[in-house]
């Protein structure tokens, strides 16, 4: 069974056609590329431990099942009951059962004397694999021609997505992989954010995104020439491979 590796991208339409959504929801899951070269960047291997912090709506959640075979163990967090419920639909619609959804948040769910491994607050070097696609100001979705948020709630975000990385590296295994992840251009919630991670975890290292199919990022942001081509971004005009439309995603 290789069906969990296989892809498609519609690049012209033939005939008006209906949305996908709801169509044969069991087998198909409708996701943006960012959102696939994500999970393929973790690289989940089966029977591994992984923790998705910022779960729901479960596109990334189950996608990581697929591709380690729905074997070992998935912890998915979300703290708001009625994503939680959509989490949970999206799972049970795939069919996968190594998934653990637990209702918490993120930022409460490291103790440093817990000793579990399995469900809030955990303990320390437990995960083998960290998704951490935070809260943050959304400013690559699209469509989206502006924006509600004010300057102080974007200036937010970066101290709280923090609160979630300095955790994540708590919990994740020695050897084992991180993956930071958000649908935001601004570099404050991006590239600064890994090189404070560098620099307050002289333990971690920086390896390249792959597979490769966005652009470095930016420069100017503490990152060295490079660091800045071991990160990807993703912008709506830009793919490495094709040069096929993209949402915006770092």
């Amino acid at each position: 069974k290789q069906w969990y590796q296989r892809r498609v991208r519609v690049t012209k339409r033939k005939i008006d056609s209906p949305s996908l959504n709801g169509v044969l929801d069991n087998l198909i899951f409708l996701q943006n590329l960012p959102s696939i070269v994500t999970s393929h960047v973790l690289d989940p291997q089966p029977g591994d431990h992984v923790l998705d912090m910022c779960s729901a709506p479960g596109g990334k959640t189950t996608h990581i099942a697929q591709l380690m075979q729905d074997t070992g163990c998935v912890v998915a967090l979300e703290k708001v009951q009625n994503k939680v419920e959509k989490l949970r639909l999206n799972i049970a619609k795939q069919n996968l059962n190594c998934i653990t959804v637990f209702k918490c948040d993120s930022t409460k769910a490291f103790d440093g004397e817990s000793t579990s491994s399995f469900q809030p607050p955990f303990g320390r070097e437990v995960f083998d694999r960290i998704l951490l696609d935070p809260p943050c100001s959304a400013m690559g979705q699209r469509p989206q021609l502006i924006s509600s948020l004010t300057f102080s709630e974007v200036s937010s975000y970066p101290s709280y997505q923090w609160c979630f990385v300095a955790d994540a590296i708590k919990m994740l295994k020695p050897g084992g992989v991180l993956v930071y992840s958000t649908c935001t251009l601004p570099k404050q919630e991006n590239e600064l954010v890994v090189a404070r991670v560098l620099q307050t975890f002289p333990e971690l290292k920086l390896v390249p995104a792959e597979p490769r199919l966005g652009r470095p990022g930016v420069l100017g942001a503490g990152l060295s020439e490079e660091q800045a081509g071991m990160v990807q971004r993703f912008v709506p005009d830009y793919c490495d491979s094709t040069h096929a439309s993209a949402d915006s995603d770092t």
